[in-house]
């Protein structure tokens, strides 16, 4: 009886060999073929693309290896046909709609494969503390709602306080001093600091409520630039920036810090001191803000692919949960109670960009004070 019950344990054994060996073979020979993209993108998507368990979707999901390279919106946009080409690159991922429209009409039919489409989103929001938020409250120019902040008065901020030279001892803020303005990353080569240059662009420009036509923009260009020369040294990508002011004391070093909604998301997930995160900082959003769209734009068929893997729900969520990337192609994602100790505005009033006329007229403003009137 003994030597038959080794028989079936080893018999049993056998067949479990078997079967494992079989679904190896099956799983070798049915494994999708896979693909590598070349793809440059901003940098505020960097530890996202590293993130082990994406990197892992993508190639045993969707057959896809991604070569990543930081670099920021408009500077990827800018790069001559030949030049993308010469490098290898078949994939961007800038960090905006109007650098988008720039890459279009720079290299209209030079891809006969090119797609574009936004998968990623986040809206553009001011970083303050607690010092300058309380400030902002009394002189009526914030307001809470729902246990998120609003800008409820962007003008008379960057009219009536920032270029009329108002400073915070001027609103009786006893922890805060210097003048009153916005920081952000240099807007002639990162897009967080840039959607910052469009959005005041508009609220001088127009009422606030729409983007200014390229005649009305030529007029505010040196109210514009004047604001931009304020802000002195900055930070070239968006991923960069918002760390520095962190590290530097944020409200201390600079009391209104301008970047993408995901970047607070991402560091309580990711930093290490998400609680002093939570508590020194403020998340506060223009009324109307403008959204940071992340179009991937697919140079040819093997890009293309990236954009289908991306709309992946296990992807999607990820990106949202811990990169703090709204979806923009399952709203029902955008969840904000996932996230009960950030008061994070479940839905936001916004205005388009501007189209590629203004946004290169804006650039050029920046890149160059002679061409800003």
């Amino acid at each position: 009886m003994r030597n038959r019950g080794r028989f079936f344990i080893g018999l049993a054994l056998v067949l479990v060999v078997l079967v494992v060996a079989g679904y190896l073979i099956v799983r070798q020979t049915t494994a999708r073929p896979q693909v590598t993209v070349s793809c440059v993108g901003g940098s505020e998507k960097s530890q996202f693309m590293a993130d082990p368990e994406v990197v892992r979707l993508l190639k045993e999901k969707h057959g896809l290896t991604v070569q990543w390279q930081a670099m920021g919106s408009y500077d990827q946009v800018l790069v001559e046909t030949e030049q993308i080409r010469s490098r290898g690159w078949n994939c961007l991922w800038p960090s905006s709609a109007s650098a988008q429209q720039v890459f279009e009409a720079k290299h209209a039919g030079q891809f006969p494969a090119y797609r574009a489409e936004t998968v990623l989103q986040s809206p553009e929001v001011i970083y303050a503390g607690p010092n300058g938020t309380d400030a902002l409250l009394r002189a009526g120019l914030v307001e809470q709602r729902d246990g998120a902040y609003y800008v409820v008065n962007m003008h008379g901020l960057l009219i009536e306080h920032t270029l009329a030279g108002k400073t915070w001892q001027d609103l009786q803020t006893q922890n805060l001093r210097g003048p009153i303005n916005i920081s952000s990353t240099d807007p002639a080569k990162s897009n967080s600091g840039f959607t910052l240059a469009q959005l005041e662009l508009s609220t001088i420009a127009t009422d606030g409520t729409r983007p200014p036509t390229i005649t009305e923009a030529r007029a505010a260009l040196p109210q514009l630039r004047q604001l931009y020369d304020a802000q002195g040294l900055q930070a070239a990508t968006s991923d960069n920036g918002f760390r520095q002011w962190l590290t530097q004391g944020g409200e201390y070093a600079a009391p209104l810090y301008a970047g993408y909604e995901s970047q607070i998301i991402q560091e309580i997930n990711t930093g290490p001191n998400a609680a002093g995160v939570l508590q020194e900082v403020r998340v506060l959003y223009p009324d109307p803000t403008m959204y940071s769209d992340h179009p991937l734009l697919a140079l040819d068929a093997d890009a293309a692919k990236l954009i289908e893997a991306l709309k992946d729900p296990e992807l999607q969520t990820l990106a949202w949960k811990k990169y703090g990337f709204r979806s923009a192609t399952n709203a029902a994602l955008n969840n904000t109670a996932d996230f009960p100790d950030l008061p994070l505005a479940p839905r936001v009033r916004t205005i388009p960009a501007p189209n590629a006329e203004v946004t290169l007229a804006l650039l050029g403003c920046l890149q160059d004070r002679t061409q800003c009137g």
